[in-house]
């Protein structure tokens, strides 16, 4: 009876030993692995797109008078070469100030700056040589044809305005241009032209007034 105990003893006492070692290893799937999740990547800021708007184009400042490429229109050509006339407006208190000549593309342009409030009139003409006011007398003027150009509403000379009697030129087609004076309220300048007398326009700007002759190419 003894040794029947001694023996269940002894059988549960390995029974339970087994059970104590009967443990399955851990599988490696089953292993925890400490994976550090990279932080996301910062792409860097992308740099405000600068728009460069261009400035705005500036047109090169010209004078409004003349001798520069972009002088202003005045009126058509005419198809004739005859005489042109307009009467002055205003007080004849114009003072000749300057007088400029410039050769452009299409024509050659002759201009009388004044001072004054008046707006001047004009006599031009075409002729075979220079002939001043009040004397009569011919005014040697190099070129084969001479554009006679009166200015109206001139008033006598005070000091300081344009010195008289000047020879300007050539330009173009534009031999020479000679400043001849002042006569009872007339300012008359040649113009000498190479060739053949051709067509010319006459009109006047302001601010300060001018006086403008083109004669065509």
């Amino acid at each position: 009876m003894r040794r029947a105990l001694g023996g269940s003893l002894a059988a549960a006492a390995l029974l339970m030993t087994a059970c104590g070692t009967d443990a399955s290893p851990t599988s490696a799937s089953d292993t925890s692995t400490s994976t550090s999740t990279p932080e996301p990547s910062e792409a860097p800021a992308a740099a405000p797109s600068e728009s460069s708007s261009p400035a705005p184009s500036e047109s090169p400042s010209t004078g409004s008078d003349d001798p520069s490429p972009s002088a202003p229109e005045g009126p058509p050509f005419p198809e004739s070469t005859k005489p042109q006339t307009a009467e002055p407006s205003g007080d004849w208190d114009l003072q000749l100030v300057d007088v400029r000549v410039g050769e452009h593309e299409g024509f050659d342009r002759v201009v009388l700056e004044l001072s004054g409030t008046a707006t001047p009139g004009w006599g031009v003409s075409w002729g075979d040589e220079a002939v001043a006011e009040g004397s009569g007398e011919v005014v040697p003027v190099a070129g084969d044809h001479v554009l006679t150009i009166s200015a109206s509403g001139t008033a006598m000379p005070e000091p300081g305005s344009y010195e008289v009697p000047q020879t300007l030129g050539p330009a173009g087609d534009i031999a020479a241009v000679h400043v001849n004076g002042w006569f009872e309220g007339y300012t008359q300048v040649f113009a000498g032209l190479e060739g053949d007398v051709r067509p010319f326009r006459v009109f006047t700007l302001t601010d300060p007034p001018r006086l403008v002759v083109d004669v065509a190419d």
